[in-house]
């Protein structure tokens, strides 16, 4: 029996990396694309890795068609966040957050919809609660974010009573290693508990969520996997994971 495949677009690290690890060791075919070399990446070996930089324009030509064929699932998760620098952006830095962040999944499942297939294929853009709140220091990637949102709803509207599906999944703030680390490094140097540290840094950095914890990867890949199954009835869904907040407003 063949197996089911799944493209997981920004698969190099963090998110991307735990779905497509988790999807593999559940017997998926699993195609991951990424910025950094396949060295760097540390998937497992089940995992396919495709290296590539959607910054860079002329990577989208043709990408839907290089990958393979359309598979069951896909999962847009790549993500760009503006350089930090004195003065301000660049115009070229603030189109490359666009295009990664907004353009390249709107382009790439564009061309994926519109190729021949016999089978169902569910397609999830990771999207962030940050869409809602333009702050002085995130209000390019908030919006690229909102740009994001726009382009999903649009091509979940091609899908009406279709052979496919594309839904949202909203995550707040994220355990990812990185940031534990620091956080961690915080609480060590204050002598405080982690959970402590956790807490102030949310309260300060997310204050239109009242959560007290970051979201763990498992919930998103659950979350993920709802949606897959739900087939037709999940198109233009988005599925919430923040926390369990009661301080935003879809």
């Amino acid at each position: 029996m063949a197996k089911n495949r799944a493209w997981i677009i920004g698969a190099s690290q963090s998110l991307g990396a735990h779905f497509a690890t988790r999807m593999a060791a559940e017997g998926w075919a699993v195609t991951g694309l990424g910025r950094r070399p396949a060295a760097e990446a540390g998937l497992p070996a089940e995992v396919t890795y495709v290296q590539a930089d959607l910054s860079v324009p002329e990577t989208l030509d043709g990408l839907a068609e290089k990958l393979g064929d359309v598979p069951e699932l896909v999962v847009y998760n790549a993500v760009r966040y503006p350089a930090q620098s004195e003065g301000p952006p660049p115009l070229g830095e603030l189109e490359a957050v666009f295009r990664v962040n907004a353009l390249a999944p709107y382009r790439l499942l564009l061309d994926l919809l519109g190729r021949p297939r016999e089978h169902f294929c569910s397609c999830v853009v990771v999207n962030s609660d940050a869409m809602y709140h333009a702050r002085e220091q995130n209000g390019v990637y908030s919006a690229s974010k909102a740009a994001l949102r726009v382009l999903t709803g649009t091509l979940a509207a091609t899908c009406r009573g279709g052979d496919a599906a594309v839904s949202t999944l909203l995550v707040g703030p994220l355990a990812d290693p990185q940031k534990l680390a620091g956080l961690r490094r915080v609480a060590e140097q204050r002598g405080v508990t982690e959970a402590e540290v956790v807490r102030a840094f949310l309260r300060k950095t997310n204050t239109n969520l009242v959560i007290d914890a970051l979201i763990d990867f498992e919930s998103c890949y659950q979350g993920l996997m709802h949606m897959a199954r739900l087939g037709p009835v999940a198109n233009g869904m988005m599925y919430r994971l923040d926390g369990g907040s009661s301080g935003g407003l879809v």
